[in-house]
């Protein structure tokens, strides 16, 4: 069975911040950030190939970090971002080189 909730963007309620859901369990979500940012004092975002947000033209990225929380604690999918496939094998193959 296909979890529908995997790869949509959702942004926790106090922090308002779109993050990406790479997996879900009964009562948690794990997802990673997005953001326009490059990145910082040396730790680099992973740029995707196309921004979610089809109303901004901007580069995305996502920040390597995973956070988990509960999934009350995210609000509903936003219905203007999408994932493009090769964005979706990009995230899959950075959580394959983590869990290693």
């Amino acid at each position: 069975m296909k979890n529908r909730s995997l790869y949509t963007v959702r942004s926790k309620k106090r922090e308002r911040h779109p993050n990406i859901i790479v997996d879900a369990n009964i009562t948690k979500f794990k997802s990673v950030n997005l953001t326009h940012s490059k990145g910082k004092k040396g730790h680099w975002n992973i740029p995707l190939k196309n921004n979610p947000n089809k109303s901004d033209s901007k580069k995305a990225y996502v920040k390597k970090d995973i956070k988990s929380d509960y999934k009350f604690n995210y609000s509903k999918a936003f219905k203007n971002y999408e994932l493009s496939e090769e964005d979706i094998k990009l995230l899959k193959n950075f959580l394959n080189k983590k869990r290693k």
